[in-house]
């Protein structure tokens, strides 16, 4: 699965979705998801590479616990054959909690 058809399933939960952060002064009112490249780990042989394999994180940003959201997203990966662990934190300064769903796209 390639970084774009992601995109096209995480908006399908019905939140504004951007790669990596909303650009200052265009942050959508919370809440949202943000998605990120983190790293490659590909099959190789030979000097190429066969298989592209790439790791994700999938940042869902809420005011409070928003379990329907979660779950959404989660039937999402998961009908979608998508793996994924997941954990969470609170940012006190922002006053936000975060979502982090760690998943891997193998093309």
């Amino acid at each position: 699965m390639k970084l774009s058809e992601l995109y096209l399933l995480l908006r399908r939960v019905g939140l504004p979705v951007t790669y990596s952060h909303f650009e200052k002064g265009q942050v959508p009112p919370l809440p949202y998801i943000c998605y990120l490249e983190i790293s490659t780990d590909n099959f190789k042989a030979d000097g190429k590479v066969y298989q592209k394999v790439t790791d994700v994180d999938i940042e869902l940003y809420t005011k409070k616990k928003e379990l329907d959201i979660e779950d959404s997203l989660e039937q999402i990966l998961n009908e979608n054959g998508i793996p994924w662990d997941s954990d969470e934190i609170y940012i006190n300064d922002e006053k936000v909690f975060k979502k982090t769903y760690e998943v891997r796209l193998i093309q």
